[in-house]
């Protein structure tokens, strides 16, 4: 008995609750929600799209919170029927004298047949100088004007503001309009009767909008110059001389830094007219640094000497090498003399002779020709035998039908003399002809010398 009673209590409570409940769609199309407390109007607007997904109906907007809801008449809206209607919100005073910035509130929609449907909707709540933001730039020292700037970051328009800003630097008064989230820019000049330390400071900003004054104070600073002027002078190309130089051209003391970057080779032949500070590697370059605090009008200068000169002997060298190795494999064959001493059982003074031929190309008909100094005799045993010995020109020869690229020949022989040689012996250059491409070219050795200090038998 009890549990049929309880099922029909419920099920009546869920009749009602059906019945109680509009059963609309509402959508913001449009909102004009923002609130100047300064301005005459007080209210905000919402246009409204508002759909019947139930029976037809006569319906009331309201709000039972602390908001007065505009019209409020029944409007009419058909089954499955949607209305545009323009709503009028209006706060109440306590609700404009205690609450800033987003207010958000409960409102119904009531039908006389289908119940209740409830939504919220929000309002923003500003004083003039929570819209119309005002701020100044800091003030260089010794600068004759500053910018202000007065930025709208609402969307609403704003007219005859007159806003008023004064410190110790200017004073300032205009009267203007904003348009939705417009910015405007003032330069106000700055007059100063007496001088004026950098600082901290304040300016005062008055707003006066509908004949109602409210103001608010803001920070501004005075900046301190510590200009520094930077001078650098480089000269010389082998003995490179950098000066750098820097002069505090403000009013107060500044603190000079100067950085030079040197890489690990150049910098063993640096040399710095002070010492550094710091000094710190970074791959293949080190980073040196100097500080230095200086008084008003002081200088601080460094000087930078790079001496090239080892390197550039270095590399110079390098190039020669280099030059020459390129032009020796350039030539298509090459005649090296050498000369040693022999010693004989008899003590004749005699020397033996090296030819040392070399092909860097493919060369043919190759002949290798060198003269017998004229008090030296030809000692019949040779390592190659030459193909022609003509006595009275004093000439040696040997052929070669054909020297291939990189191979080398060594022709050999033994001068002698009854006469022991005193001091500097000299011996003529080897020749070598031969012909390659089809031309014939021509090649001479190095000429050598020999010292000796022996005397006559």
């Amino acid at each position: 008995m009890m549990s049929s009673k309880f099922l029909i209590f419920i099920l009546l409570l869920l009749s009602v609750s059906l019945v109680s409940a509009a059963n609309l769609e509402v959508k913001v199309l449009e909102k004009n929600e923002i609130i100047i407390s300064e301005l005459e109007r007080s209210n905000a607007t919402f246009t409204l799209n508002i759909t019947n997904l139930d029976v037809s109906d006569d319906f009331q907007i309201y709000s039972l919170v602390s908001i007065a809801m505009y019209p409020k008449e029944f409007f009419r809206i058909e089954s499955g029927k949607s209305i545009i209607l323009e709503v009028t919100a209006v706060p109440f005073k306590e609700i404009l004298n205690s609450k800033k910035g987003i207010y958000a509130f409960e409102y119904q929609i009531k039908g006389k047949k289908t119940g209740f449907f409830k939504d919220a909707l929000a309002i923003k709540l500003f004083d003039i100088k929570d819209v119309a933001l005002v701020s100044i730039e800091d003030i260089p020292l010794n600068s004759s004007k500053v910018k202000m700037i007065v930025n709208n970051k609402e969307n609403i328009e704003i007219k005859n503001l007159k806003i008023t800003a004064k410190s110790n630097f200017f004073e300032f008064s205009e009267t203007i309009d904003l348009k939705k989230k417009e910015s405007k820019i003032f330069e106000i000049p700055i007059i100063l009767d007496e001088k004026i330390s950098a600082g901290d400071y304040e300016a005062e900003i008055i707003y006066e909008l509908n004949n109602v004054k409210s103001s608010l104070k803001m920070p501004i600073k005075y900046l301190e110059a510590t200009g520094i002027s930077v001078y650098e002078h480089t000269s010389g190309f082998i003995i490179k001389k950098t000066n750098i130089t820097k002069t505090n051209e403000g009013n107060v003391p500044a603190v000079a830094i100067i950085e030079v970057r040197r890489n690990i080779l150049t910098r063993l032949f640096t040399v710095y007219s002070d010492r550094p500070t710091t000094s710190q590697r970074n791959g293949i370059f080190v980073d040196y640094s100097w500080e230095k605090e200086m008084g008003v009008g002081e200088s601080y200068t460094v000087n930078v000497n790079t001496n090239y000169t080892i390197p550039f002997i270095i590399i110079l060298l390098v190039v020669l090498v280099g030059l020459f190795v390129r032009f020796m494999g350039n030539k298509k064959l090459s005649i090296h003399k050498g000369i040693s001493l022999v010693r004989t059982k008899g003590g004749e003074f005699a020397l033996k002779i090296n030819l040392r031929v070399k092909a860097n190309r493919e060369v043919r008909q190759v002949i290798i020709s060198d003269r017998i100094p004229g008090h030296a005799k030809l000692f019949n045993k040779f390592g190659i035998p030459p193909h022609r010995i003509d006595e009275n020109a004093r000439k040696i020869e040997w052929d070669i039908p054909q020297l291939n690229a990189g191979e080398e020949r060594v022709f050999s022989y033994v001068i002698y003399s009854k006469i022991n040689i005193v001091g500097s012996f000299e011996l003529p250059a080897a020749s070598v002809s031969f012909e390659s491409d089809g031309k014939k070219e021509f090649v001479l050795s190095n000429k050598t010398h020999f010292a000796s200090e022996t005397t006559e038998n």
